[in-house]
């Protein structure tokens, strides 16, 4: 389905929190997205356009990881979506159980724990399974292996596992992480450095939160207009 509205500029300038490099990059994704119109509406007649910068805004800083994970979803969602516009009312999103995957999940599926739609795992790695929940048609898409850097994890985990780090060592990691996201991620074939698959006989399990919703905003979404 092709957008309804023109294309308009999006906000991808230089700030405190968006690197200069960044602000100029010319490989970054964006997410053309579709929603509802109000809290009980139908389909919004347009789309709207989610930035790598507007994830940032949403997970509160620029990283590694939502570049991987932004990149990682822009492969996976446009191979449920050939059309290019992401339907976030039709969407289950399972990804690994991290701070930058599960906010950049959640931020392009529209995936919620409280909706039954949004879940996480403790398996390592950049993956994601999102599933239309429409027709069942569900994918994998995963980080392949040796595309970051092995030094690079092990210091991460390293720091984590100790709970302490100097500022030094800080400053080197993420400066060793904006070095590659600089000169591989941004540079190289997502096609090549993230596999998708299709996951024909996966079966969606149901949340085990005791207090799930019913997603009233989508409820109406197929009602036409009066």
């Amino acid at each position: 389905m092709e957008p309804l509205w023109p294309s308009r500029t999006h906000d991808m300038t230089e700030d405190w929190y968006w690197p200069e490099w960044a602000a100029h990059s010319t490989r970054l994704p964006t997410f053309q997205v579709r929603d509802t119109e109000s809290s009980h509406g139908r389909y919004a007649a347009g789309v709207k356009t989610i930035t790598v910068k507007d994830l940032v805004k949403f997970h509160g800083h620029a990283c590694d990881g939502l570049f991987r994970g932004a990149v990682a979803l822009s492969r996976g969602l446009a191979e449920l979506f050939p059309d290019g516009v992401i339907d976030r009312t039709d969407l289950r999103v399972l990804s690994r159980n991290s701070p930058c995957l599960g906010d950049v999940a959640a931020y392009l599926t529209g995936g919620r724990i409280r909706f039954n739609t949004q879940d996480v795992r403790d398996i390592p790695g950049v993956w994601f399974i999102l599933q239309r929940i429409s027709s069942g048609t569900t994918i994998r898409v995963m980080e392949r292996a040796g595309v970051y850097p092995d030094d690079l994890a092990q210091e991460e985990a390293r720091l984590v596992s100790t709970r302490q780090a100097t500022p030094e060592q800080v400053d080197t990691l993420r400066e060793a992480q904006w070095e590659w996201v600089r000169t591989v991620l941004l540079t190289g074939d997502p096609a090549v450095m993230y596999a998708v698959e299709p996951l024909p006989d996966w079966t969606w399990e149901d949340v085990p939160y005791p207090r799930i919703g019913v997603r009233t905003d989508v409820l109406f979404k197929q009602v036409p207009p009066s």
